[in-house]
């Protein structure tokens, strides 16, 4: 595709449907691409049926994950041409070509050129804007460096203008997201907690969320960081994955940092937020981790009471330093996954319950899927209000029930 971001099929009145896998990050460059093609006077749908091209933002993170988009490609190019974007094509175009078989006309859209920030439109309140593409950081499991790059800072003006857009058009939640937040503007010396201050300053009624934080990139800032988070405009919610509880495992994973460093982050960001909202990520089963290691990052679970957790069993990805290691069995990161889920579920359930009677500010940000409506506090938890209430509004709610993934609540003023 050259320079040129617009892909090269070309209908008088082509009319598209976009669907997206993975990360917020993805979301974010599926929001780009929306406003590309609309720019060329394209019309997007909201039903696969009525497209006659089909755009698939795709995602590579798990082996998983990969055969789920390689399928859901196959299925597709039989009957729609196809826009293919995001890590699969950058990462791994042969597995691209071998879709061309099925007689589909393809074209694809890689991360790098996506490379600046967009004219975005909110999903209802929920608004995303990507502040940085790529990272600095080198692990041995991930594939998506190999799709992502390097670290591409954007312009702080440009963000700023992109969250006065969505704030103009009616969000009340605005994503703040990339591959990993905290490294912003390494390579600019514009650091994450400067963006935040500037982007707190713009006028309306909203609240951001800033998402996922690596420790490396976080540990030299993470002071200015507590003082950024410190406003009314900013959600109490950290996102920081840990990946391991053992420091064997994590020089393996070449994270470049150590338990310790982890854990003060968490302890300084809990200091001064007693109740934020901490969301981790652990990877079970990495080459070599003994039932020692995997009871570390149990302990370390038990220690952190993290409200949120996602948790993968590790997968072998192609281009990466862990694909020459020895995996392990599947029997066993099974196993172990679902010791550590259950672990999870109990502590996620038990930090919500000391919740249930009291009484929260909230925004209303989503539908709910079977009815009612999905709202916010100022830690941003997610509080179900079975109520058909308008996007948007604010309301004082009475938690009534603790789930471990979510809280329900009635509507006291």
């Amino acid at each position: 595709m050259g320079s040129n971001p617009i892909p090269r099929i070309i209908f008088l009145k082509m009319k598209f449907y976009i669907e997206t896998y993975g990360c917020t990050a993805n979301q974010g460059d599926s929001k780009k691409i929306e406003a590309l093609l609309k720019e060329k006077g394209y019309t997007k749908v909201e039903s696969e049926s009525d497209a006659d091209t089909i755009v698939i933002n795709t995602c590579i993170v798990t082996k998983r994950t990969e055969l789920n988009v390689l399928k859901r490609l196959r299925k597709v190019g039989k009957e729609k041409n196809l826009i293919v974007a995001g890590c699969l094509p950058a990462a791994q175009p042969n597995l691209i070509s071998n879709i061309l078989d099925c007689g589909s006309s393809i074209e694809t859209v890689t991360p790098d050129l996506l490379n600046s920030t967009f004219d975005y439109e909110p999903d209802g309140v929920i608004g995303t804007a990507n502040i940085s593409n790529g990272c600095v950081g080198n692990c041995s499991y991930c594939t998506v460096k190999s799709a992502r790059g390097n670290l591409v800072s954007y312009s702080p003006k440009d963000i700023s203008d992109a969250v006065k857009n969505l704030v103009r058009k009616g969000a009340k939640e605005v994503r703040i997201t990339s591959q990993d937040c905290s490294a912003y503007g390494i390579d600019t010396n514009l650091r994450l907690p400067d963006l935040i201050k500037d982007l707190t300053s713009v006028k309306g009624d909203f609240k951001m969320r800033v998402g996922m934080m690596n420790p490396t990139t976080m540990m030299d800032i993470q002071n200015e960081l507590v003082d950024a988070f410190n406003h009314h405009k900013v959600f109490k919610f950290l996102h920081v994955p840990v990946q391991s509880g053992s420091n064997r495992i994590l020089d393996l994973m070449n994270r470049n940092y150590e338990i310790s460093d982890f854990l003060n982050i968490i302890n300084r960001f809990r200091t001064k937020f007693p109740d934020i909202t901490i969301s981790t990520d652990f990877i079970i089963g990495f080459p070599s981790e003994t039932e020692e290691d995997f009871n570390k990052s149990l302990d370390l679970l038990k220690s952190i009471k993290s409200e949120k957790v996602n948790i993968t069993r590790f997968s072998l990805r192609p281009n990466t330093k862990a694909a020459d290691m020895k995996d392990m069995p599947d029997r066993i990161k099974k196993e172990r996954s679902r010791i550590f889920t259950s672990v999870y579920h109990e502590i996620a359930l038990e930090m919500n319950k000391k919740w249930e009677g009291k009484i929260l500010e909230v925004v209303v940000t989503e539908r709910g899927k079977k009815g009612g409506v999905i709202s916010r506090d100022q830690t941003y938890k997610n509080i179900v209000i079975k109520e058909d209430i308008d996007l948007g509004d604010h309301h004082q709610v009475k938690i009534t029930k603790a789930k471990a993934s979510y809280l329900v609540s009635e509507v006291v003023s």
